[in-house]
């Protein structure tokens, strides 16, 4: 297999996880099951979607979005964006487009030996290491309850503009990021819409005092919850104030318990009559729903906003402990017991992820190098400083302190692993002239360690 990697998806994730493998020399395979760079914001979004999170947070560091483009660029700029950025490092031209994954499994039982990938053609190929980084906004999620409904019915995922919609009577099932957009794209195409809502959200502005709100979820330092949370109440008190002015519970779960929903739109159609709450449904009858609080509505289309279950259907059932919908991983990246699988993006952080992603590619990066020395999966000596979890949610200055430890600990094991080869070895095998091992790999390069190990060459 000579160390050649798999990475599986050449989307915002996958992009930075190739450009990572790139600096450090480590030769893959990328995999793309469609025809067209950037997953999601390729197939997977309406043609109104602009982004939540300001473009400053995220672009990728080392290749920050034009200039011209507006705080909140649109899908089609930031489309333009990831094809600009893999046309600018050369990783456009490694990747193999329309290339379906059926399969990834261990060539022994923990994948230190490496990694057989088949794929929809029937070929099958062996690889040192594979990072899944083929994102989980695909599977959509539809939920079920009595009864059927004869209208029509399409999921957020599947919907591009209002032409999709048989109106003038919207249904929107769901009151994310992606809900609040329909809700008022469809009040703007018919007159009015209605969104169905489980439970209240906490909505958060896309400005406060004229700077992105995604802006006050930085740093690299972890700042304690209690004070987070008081921050971002004050964002929404300052953006909301009463939530039962605008006919919405106030929400009875902690604000970081669940997603944070980016959007001034919906409050403000409202407030004006364009858009009408209703609880949950609790049955269908024809084009009726009912709902749970005994009301009715009759509906052209209902539009889920629902979400999406995260699947690996490559990945054999007990290969991944699942808790929730969601795999346990270490970092959201290591599978316990596990070698040289690695996932990328699996994660839902509070702001832009452009730093966040550049930063964790290049640990899986670092991550695979060290395993190469090691015959023990380097997920499983991580959890020195993360425990497995299958919390999917995380703020982004915890993310970014946790990779950072995490690149620290991996960087610390390489340093040490080299200093015990080197004292292990004859004097007579270590030239004067070399720094040992792997002397010469990013990994290792501007190491404070030098000075040690130029005493561990004398001392051996």
């Amino acid at each position: 297999m000579g160390r050649r990697y798999c990475i599986i998806g050449a989307g915002y994730t996958g992009l930075a996880v190739a450009k990572a493998y790139t600096d450090l020399g480590l030769d893959y395979d990328h995999i793309e099951a469609t025809d067209a760079i950037g997953g999601n914001w390729s197939h997977g979004v309406y043609d109104s979607t602009y982004l939540i999170s300001a473009k400053d947070v995220t672009g990728y560091p080392d290749y920050p979005m034009p200039a011209d483009y507006p705080d909140f660029p649109s899908a089609a700029q930031m489309r333009d964006y990831l094809r600009s950025f893999a046309a600018e490092f050369g990783l456009d031209r490694r990747i193999e487009f329309g290339t379906l994954v059926t399969e990834v499994a261990p060539l022994d039982d923990t994948g230190l030996d490496g990694w057989r990938v088949g794929f929809a053609d029937g070929t099958v190929r062996e690889y040192a290491g594979v990072v899944v980084a083929n994102g989980h906004y695909w599977d959509v999620n539809i939920p079920s309850y009595p009864g059927e409904f004869t209208g029509k019915q399409i999921h957020s995922k599947n919907y591009k503009r209002p032409a999709d919609l048989d109106g003038p009577r919207v249904l929107v099932v769901g009151a994310g990021n992606s809900g609040c957009d329909l809700a008022v794209e469809s009040a703007i195409a018919f007159g009015n819409s209605e969104i169905s809502l489980r439970r209240s959200y906490w909505f958060v502005p896309k400005y406060v005092l004229g700077i992105p709100s995604s802006k006050f979820d930085i740093g690299s330092v972890p700042v304690p919850k209690l004070l987070q949370e008081a921050v971002f109440r004050s964002i929404i008190l300052l953006g909301m104030g009463s939530y039962g002015s605008f006919g919405l519970a106030k929400p009875e779960h902690r604000i970081f318990d669940q997603d944070l929903v980016v959007n001034q739109q919906l409050p403000y159609f409202l407030k004006h009559g364009r858009v009408a709450v209703r609880p949950e449904i609790a049955r269908f009858d024809g084009c009726t729903v009912h709902f749970v609080d005994g009301t009715s509505g009759e509906y052209d289309t209902i539009v889920w906003a629902t979400g999406f279950k995260t699947t690996f259907p490559f990945l054999r059932d007990g290969l991944l402990d699942w808790e929730h919908g969601q795999p346990r991983l270490v970092s959201h990246t290591f599978a316990p017991g596990l070698a040289n699988l690695y996932f990328a993006g699996l994660v839902a952080p509070r702001s832009g992820a452009g730093m966040l992603l550049m930063n964790s590619s290049r640990l899986l990066a670092e991550a695979a190098l060290l395993q190469q020395r090691l015959r023990t999966p380097v997920g499983d000596l991580y959890t020195a400083v993360s425990k497995p979890s299958a919390r999917i949610l995380a703020g982004g200055p915890e993310l970014r302190w946790e990779v950072l430890r995490g690149r620290a600990l991996l960087s610390a094991m390489a340093q040490l692993f080299t200093l015990r080869t080197l004292v292990s070895r004859p004097a007579s095998a270590v030239p004067a002239d070399t720094e040992g091992p792997q002397a010469d790999s990013p990994i290792m390069r501007n190491s404070v360690l030098r000075p040690i190990l130029a005493v561990a060459r004398r001392i051996a």
